[in-house]
């Protein structure tokens, strides 16, 4: 995960979603350039496993979690600060002394350390509000760590078109609003299939699997359903505990 920061606020975003966002940008630039009509993009690998991002507007004092539902993308802002509780325990992180400091929230308890060498009251994901830079912040059950790995100065920011956080197709809701959203998403996981399918001007969509079988309207959508209840097997503890409850 990389933490861009500058005078006016900060990105967290995932390194290799960066790198796959960048290189999808730049093959549908180039098709649109020669007017080209297939675009293959199946050669491009992503491999990254987290698909949200953060950004944060100082002066603004807001946070925005970028995040999506069955492809809908939305932006979730908030204006909440944290109230840390600092305590007076030290510790060393990669040369630099750092502080204890813990919290409640999102639904957890979590535990920071942080930094007066490097004085940008900012953090990963969500995490800001204390007086120098988060260099680890770990909730007490150990599920989710943030550990710092290094730093450099950048040249220039990368920008969100860059980023492909795509603000235009965003549609902003509350945490509230996102949560549920998610449990329509649970009730119904293939409700985007079957509206696609009721719509009558793409009722003839051919369907097929990685053998070429051609699959069924109802088959798709099983499939569908089944691959939701696969996926939530391994991804079953969410860091934010109040957007899924």
């Amino acid at each position: 995960m990389n933490l861009d920061v500058s005078k006016d606020g900060s990105n967290f975003y995932s390194d290799e979603k960066f790198i796959y966002d960048s290189l999808t940008n730049a093959e549908l630039k180039k098709a649109e350039a020669i007017q080209a009509t297939n675009i293959d993009l199946g050669r491009i690998k992503n491999n990254s496993k987290v698909s949200f991002s953060v950004s944060k507007n100082y002066s603004k004092s807001e946070t925005i979690l970028h995040n999506s539902i069955s492809g809908d993308q939305y932006a979730i802002p908030e204006n909440e600060s944290i109230k840390w509780t600092i305590l007076p325990e030290k510790s060393e992180i990669a040369g630099y002394e750092v502080q204890k400091a813990t919290t409640s929230f999102l639904g957890r308890k979590w535990i920071a350390w942080f930094t007066n060498d490097i004085p940008i009251q900012d953090g990963p994901y969500k995490f800001k509000d204390l007086p120098g830079l988060i260099l680890k912040v770990s909730d007490e059950k150990g599920d989710h760590i943030f550990n710092f790995s290094g730093s450099k100065k950048l040249n220039s920011m990368p920008t969100e078109t860059d980023n492909n956080n795509d603000n235009e197709r965003e549609l902003t809701v509350s945490a509230q609003k996102f949560n549920q959203l998610w449990k329509e998403y649970l009730k119904d996981p293939a409700k985007k299939i079957k509206q696609i399918y009721a719509n009558s001007h793409v009722s003839d969509i051919t369907v097929t699997d990685a053998d070429g079988k051609v699959l069924t309207q109802s088959e798709v959508i099983r499939n569908k359903e089944q691959r939701v209840k696969d996926n939530l097997k391994k991804t079953n503890n969410f860091l934010e505990l109040n957007l899924y409850k």
